[in-house]
């Protein structure tokens, strides 16, 4: 196997993920009917060889964000494998089945999460098998030198603090997007905007899983603080937002390109966060982006 990962070796690799996450696609689709789960119902006429061949951009989306963290995710095939799967999977699949039922009245929430699973694990699978790991370090050895960086009580206040940037990093930039998009909500009658009582909560609740899925990402991370910050920002924008985004029709475009927009800044922003708790400066003097190819070891 190779351990190159080279840029021009993408331009092949990311297609090759991508049909993976459309064969996944079909497969997780056929388990939930044969299943008899409801998935969720998109309003009014749908076109389903439309949003079929959108499988396709969205695949490569998601590619796009596992491949940029697993170039700087050490560990065995099977590691990054499950840790990549996990990933997306608890974010899109889990994370966004939660938000379709808060903000959306399209129902179907665990057909929704269930269905992402194949897919999910077949573009991870496809995406640690073709992005190989920066190094060989052993996870192992980044699990202990992890935990042995801070103290318990130091991990702790980190920990809460990453939990806390997600929301003030959405509510931020959500502030920000919302002249823009309230009156655009406004006219779409499946999406709804829950009372604070309940948006507080919930983004808690999808802070902690982000965070926890994320996690193992930051743990095995072999590579510089720079790559951290667009590696793991750029893969939770991805999983978060823009992956789904570009395979639904019956959204409005504005509201579309305006929410990945603000996707793409809070993920960006988030991943900065994460690298400056949790990436010690010791690793920075690794490389930077400007020195070798994107995942080059």
């Amino acid at each position: 196997m190779t351990t190159n990962n080279s840029l021009v070796s993408w331009f092949w690799k990311l297609p090759v993920c991508m049909l993976a996450f459309a064969v996944g696609s079909a497969i997780g689709g056929s388990l939930v009917m044969a299943l008899g789960i409801e998935l969720p119902q998109a309003p009014g006429a749908v076109d389903q060889d439309a949003m079929a061949l959108l499988l396709l951009p969205g695949g490569l989306i998601f590619s796009f964000g596992l491949a940029v963290m697993a170039v700087g995710l050490t560990g065995r095939l099977w590691q990054r494998w499950v840790i990549l799967t996990v990933f997306l999977w608890g974010i899109n699949g889990v994370g966004n089945a939660i938000e379709t039922t808060i903000f959306t009245t399209l129902g179907g929430p665990v057909g929704a999460a269930l269905s992402f699973l194949p897919p999910a694990a077949l573009c991870a699978l496809a995406v640690a098998w073709l992005f190989p790991a920066p190094t060989e370090t052993p996870f192992a050895d980044k699990a202990r030198e992890f935990f042995s960086t801070w103290k318990p009580s130091q991990l702790a206040i980190r920990i809460v603090l990453a939990i806390l940037a997600f929301p003030v990093i959405y509510f931020f930039f959500g502030a920000v997007v919302a002249p823009i998009v309230v009156p655009l909500y406004e006219q779409v009658d499946f999406l709804k905007l829950p009372p604070m009582s309940v948006l507080i909560p919930v983004l808690i609740g999808r802070s902690t899983l982000i965070l926890l899925v994320t996690l193992p990402v930051v743990i095995g991370w072999d590579s510089s603080r720079a790559r951290a910050i667009l590696g793991i920002g750029l893969g939770n924008a991805t999983a978060v937002g823009l992956g789904g985004l570009a395979m639904v029709t019956f959204i409005p475009a504005m509201l579309r390109w305006v929410h990945s927009a603000e996707i793409l800044v809070d993920g960006l922003v988030y991943g900065w966060v994460l690298a400056l708790l949790f990436i010690p400066k010791v690793v920075a003097h690794k490389e930077s982006w400007g020195q070798r190819p994107l995942g080059q070891p």
